[in-house]
């Protein structure tokens, strides 16, 4: 029986942008705004953003009504902006393009009633509804038809079609708003997808951009939502070998060397803030209700802290499932990466059971070992072999030149996940420089022999 051909896949760019410029789409041309365009353009996409999250607002109370608590359809779409701060803004011709408005009412409420969150909403509705914000910083959402993606000396640029053409005629500015995406030198990776979206490899659905909430540079954040076939699976090579390095700032980094040969990039799994934020939210229960238990004055009696005990108990159950959960999807993307690659043999550092006191935040807040069990798994459903490394000095060994030293990964100065050696100056990020080395084959005992004649082992990265 012949294989179904690989299913399409959608994936979400994230970048920071740089300031606004003018962006004539016929000449595909790009000017400079004067300060008071400049503020008038920063006024509007305010404006804008609010305009939006009102529209999503009532869009998602709509799908609310009809869908939870069974109002006739016939009622719920002949409903209006009837809001007085909605309609005066669309009444007034909101500077607004078509399409960003066409967005706002199609995906204003899509979201809410998909996935988990949706049959949840859908089967019980005891889930409180969301609401968006309407300060300023809800995302502008654009179709494809909307957006621009080019390249102009050497630099990225993403362009909306945000303003209407009246709108913008009547204010001097051009309905089309450009930004430069701000990528870091060593970013490989965003480089590469972007130019896959340029050169059409991968088809762009639609955009989004959004001023950051969190009042730090990159000022605004934007976004693309690009759809790929992805390559298919290889059979896998025991000398293809995938090294794992677990972090603190990501789950999981991965490194691969076909036959011994490194390839030239190299890419961290998921963010651990997330899984610390996913983390906290039952944690906190957790700690209240053991704070009450063991208070002295506590006012509970017999009966309430046996309720308080099943509650704990139930909490704690709830914990690991949630850890258990987003530690399989961590080690689903590494399996998808190996078997796309054909790694035969992963390479993991081993974490001990002096965990707790080697690094007691780590296993305290992070769940390093759910990892752990969860990558033995997809390695024996893969059919892949999975070893265990001593993870000592694979962090402070430079993959470049081989040499080893605590001040390769200087405390205080710069942040956890940054790496320079002293030696050679090569410069990565901690996660990745110990995933490269964790995918060389018998790394550990080419440290210990580095370490024990107090030399530095020059390894070529195309010779390791």
């Amino acid at each position: 029986m012949p294989e179904e051909p690989p299913r399409a896949l959608n994936k979400t760019l994230t970048f920071g942008l740089g300031l606004p410029l003018a962006y004539d789409a016929r000449a595909k041309t790009l000017a400079n705004l004067e300060d008071n365009l400049l503020k008038t353009v920063y006024t509007s996409l305010r404006e804008a953003s609010e305009t939006v999250a009102m529209i999503c607002n009532i869009e998602t109370a709509k799908e609310y009504a009809k869908r939870i608590l069974g109002v006739p359809k016939e009622q719920t779409d002949a409903f209006k902006a009837s809001i007085p701060a909605v309609k005066r803004r669309l009444d007034r011709k909101t500077c607004l393009s078509g399409d960003a408005i066409g967005q706002a009412y199609m995906l204003g409420s899509k979201p809410h009633f998909m996935g988990e969150h949706g049959r949840e909403l859908l089967s019980k509705g005891t889930r409180q509804l969301s609401t968006h914000r309407t300060d300023g910083t809800h995302p502008i959402m654009m179709r494809a038809t909307g957006t621009r993606l080019f390249i102009d000396d050497k630099t990225f640029y993403i362009a909306f079609r945000i303003f209407s053409a009246e709108w913008a005629g009547k204010n001097g500015v051009s309905n089309w708003i450009a930004f430069p995406i701000k990528i870091k030198p060593r970013d490989k990776t965003m480089r590469g997808q972007l130019e896959r979206a340029i050169r059409g490899e991968w088809k762009l659905k639609n955009s989004r951009l959004r001023k950051n909430p969190r009042n730090r540079a990159p000022q605004w954040i934007g976004q693309i939502v690009v759809e790929y076939t992805p390559d298919p699976y290889k059979t896998l090579d025991p000398e293809i070998v995938l090294g794992i390095d677990l972090g603190v700032t990501v789950p999981a980094a991965l490194h691969i060397r076909d036959h011994g040969k490194p390839l030239p990039w190299a890419m961290c799994i998921g963010r651990g803030r997330d899984m610390l934020n996913t983390r906290a939210t039952i944690r906190g229960d957790i700690v209240r209700l053991l704070r009450a238990l063991k208070s002295k004055d506590s006012p509970l009696d017999d009966r309430s802290r046996e309720e308080a005990m099943k509650k704990l108990r139930e909490l704690r159950k709830r914990e690991q499932r949630v850890m258990k959960t987003a530690s399989q999807r961590i080690a689903g993307r590494i399996a998808d990466v190996a078997r796309r690659h054909g790694a035969g043999t992963w390479q993991m550092e081993e974490i001990g059971a002096d965990l707790k006191e080697d690094k007691p935040w780590l296993a305290r807040n992070w769940a390093p070992g759910a990892v752990k069990d969860a990558v033995r798994w997809q390695a024996q459903q893969c059919g892949a072999t999975l070893e265990f490394v001593d993870p000592a000095y694979t962090s402070q060994r430079c993959n470049k030149c081989g040499h080893i030293a605590r001040e390769n990964r200087p405390k205080g100065e710069k942040k956890q996940a940054h790496f320079e050696c002293v030696e050679c100056g090569h410069k990565d990020n901690a996660d990745k420089n110990a995933a490269r080395n964790l995918s060389i084959i018998g790394i550990a005992e080419k440290i210990r022999e580095a370490i024990k004649s107090k030399s530095v082992v020059r390894m070529d990265e195309t010779s390791a």
